[in-house]
């Protein structure tokens, strides 16, 4: 049986991980625009390297582009979705 500190190890560092990650995606998908406070050249590096969590978003956003409360909630569902697998992936590695 493992331990409580265990289980909360494996927690924090996909959370933190996670929360990274799709956060960075997301601060890159509102820069998209020239209208956009933070636009920048950098928004595009970010959207590659994060593809898998912004594909979605980037596609809702280039429809849409003053849907900012959709982003915000496709970001959300992918946070959750990411922050599950790292925390299967990560025990998986702590049982082992």
């Amino acid at each position: 049986m493992k331990s409580l500190a265990q289980f909360f190890r494996t927690r924090k560092t996909a959370l933190i991980i996670s929360s990274v990650y799709v956060g960075a995606g997301t601060l890159a998908v509102y820069s998209l625009y020239p209208d956009d406070p933070t636009f920048g050249e950098w928004s595009l590096y970010i959207i590659i390297g994060t593809f898998p969590v912004t594909f979605i978003s980037f596609m809702y956003r280039y429809v849409e582009a003053d849907a900012f409360f959709g982003v915000l909630m496709i970001q959300f569902i992918m946070f959750v979705i990411t922050f599950l697998v790292l925390s299967l992936f990560i025990r998986n590695k702590y049982e082992n």
